[in-house]
């Protein structure tokens, strides 16, 4: 009977569910996306000492626990994992089984990042203050000022938030969101503030997109030699056009005879001079050329070309690659997004 109700009630919802419009289903998302939006304006309100305490705690610890029940627990272990690829000593460790003996490897010198919703978790309670009576420091990661976790803990990360997104205001979504990115904070922040995260992440990261972008230079894939398209200051637009054409890298790079750079044509410079009338045909390189180019050298990594390529308010597809004032090849965004994949 009761297996006949429950087929009956599911019925009738996916029913329901499928009788909503497109426009009603795309509504309800876009105003979850906003409470999403407050409470990253909310977390961003909150920042401050508690924050700040918390990160000089972290990076004095020997090693980093991360402990919570449910969902924060799946937060805890993300946290630990992300600390481990920075090579800092963390786990994680579920607040039950550190009541039945998984804790004992816990020490003074490290440092227990409690994460809880409501900060009244009893679990997480007891396992907390059992670390502290250790000597062991305590950074809280809840939802709620004045919690018996807070109160107990050495610094409190605040992850506040506005509402959950539904309706009802009681499935965990937006107050995990605010716990995971204050999570992501304390752990940047954390290896920020040690040093040598680059460093760090191309150790830990060997293979992969982070190696990749960490361990490969710009002159293992840049275009040089033959493939290089350059011309001289003193020859025809004409000629640069068959070059960017031939090449198709979407740059020149006009050199001398030494093949030192001075200067470049992109496609855009080509748009530009044709929008303003000149004779393309006939038009001399060295008149309409770009001077004083961002380079890269061959020797930096693809983290470091993709960023200077990118973190731009005019973000650049292309970059000449220069050793010495010599232009020694190209690099173009598609090559370093292509490795990186």
């Amino acid at each position: 009977m009761r297996k006949a109700f429950s087929l009956m009630y599911f019925r009738i919802m996916s029913t329901n569910s499928r009788t909503e419009t497109t426009e009603t289903i795309v509504s309800r998302a876009k105003a979850a996306i906003e409470i999403q939006q407050d409470t990253l304006d909310l977390i961003k309100l909150e920042l401050g000492g508690g924050f700040a305490a918390a990160v000089h705690i972290l990076t004095g610890a020997h090693s980093i626990i991360t402990s919570g029940l449910g969902k924060s627990g799946f937060i805890a272990r993300k946290m630990a994992a992300s600390l481990t690829s920075l090579q800092f000593h963390s786990q994680y460790l579920h607040p039950v089984d550190a009541l039945h003996g998984d804790g004992g490897f816990i020490d003074s010198d490290d440092v227990l990042v409690a994460f809880s919703k409501s900060g009244e978790t009893p679990e997480l309670l007891r396992f907390t203050s059992l670390a502290k009576a250790a000597g062991v420091r305590v950074v809280a990661v809840t939802a709620r000022r004045g919690s018996s976790l807070g109160n107990i803990s050495d610094a409190v990360a605040l992850a506040p938030y506005t509402k959950e997104i539904d309706d009802q205001d009681l499935l965990p979504t937006t107050s995990t969101t605010s716990a995971m990115i204050v999570a992501d904070l304390l752990t940047v922040c954390c290896a920020e503030a040690s040093g040598g995260m680059m460093d760090r992440l191309s150790k830990s990261h060997p293979d992969g997109a982070i190696g990749a972008a960490l361990l490969r230079t710009v002159e293992e894939v840049m275009h040089s030699g033959a493939d290089m398209p350059t011309v001289r200051a003193a020859d025809v637009l004409s000629k640069a056009l068959i070059e960017l054409t031939t090449k198709a890298m979407g740059i020149v790079c006009v050199v001398d005879d030494q093949d030192m750079l001075l200067g470049i044509i992109t496609d855009g410079d080509i748009r530009r001079i044709v929008s303003l009338g000149a004779d393309v045909v006939n038009e001399i390189v060295n008149n309409v050329m770009t001077l004083n180019p961002i380079t890269i050298s061959p020797e930096s990594t693809l983290h470091e070309a993709l960023t200077l390529m990118e973190k731009r308010s005019r973000q650049i597809s292309v970059l000449p690659v220069v050793r010495g004032g010599k232009c020694v090849g190209v690099i173009r965004i598609h090559d370093a997004v292509r490795i990186n994949l």
